[in-house]
């Protein structure tokens, strides 16, 4: 992991900080990171995407939401949170989040624990490919 990527993460996993501290999902971790951006999506939703030494493109790294969005203090523990993420509806305090949340599931499965305070991954890295049957008109 890149030296920036790691000081970003500490700045948002450290309750000193003035900002909200977040709940990490890492979608697909990647090997050696070139480069990252940082996008901010509504309701302060962190995405960063990321870019591979030996591949072309950019991917989706991982997905950043404040524990306040999730309706959950500072100290909460991985296991509450992973019940807030692995079930959206529970999730009243914000719409957009909910609606980000169950988009993750939708295209990555299911979210799983890491060993770390705060952090998780998801269970596929890809999203699965639809397949279509029958005869298919040219571009559709």
């Amino acid at each position: 992991m890149s030296k920036r990527l790691q000081e970003f993460y500490k700045k948002i996993h450290d309750p000193k900080n003035k900002i909200p501290e977040y709940a990490s999902i890492i979608i697909r971790p990647g090997k050696k990171l070139l480069d990252f951006k940082i996008k901010k999506e509504e309701d302060n939703i962190l995405k960063i995407i990321a870019h591979e030494e030996k591949s072309s493109g950019w991917f989706q790294h991982s997905v950043h939401i404040p524990l306040k969005n999730l309706g959950l203090s500072y100290d909460a523990k991985n296991k509450e949170i992973l019940e807030y993420l692995s079930e959206p509806s529970k999730i009243t305090s914000s719409k957009q989040t909910k609606d980000f949340v169950e988009d993750i599931i939708r295209k990555y499965l299911d979210i799983l624990p890491e060993k770390k305070k705060h952090f998780f991954k998801t269970e596929r890295f890809k999203k699965k490919k639809e397949f279509k049957t029958g005869a298919q008109l040219k571009g559709f």
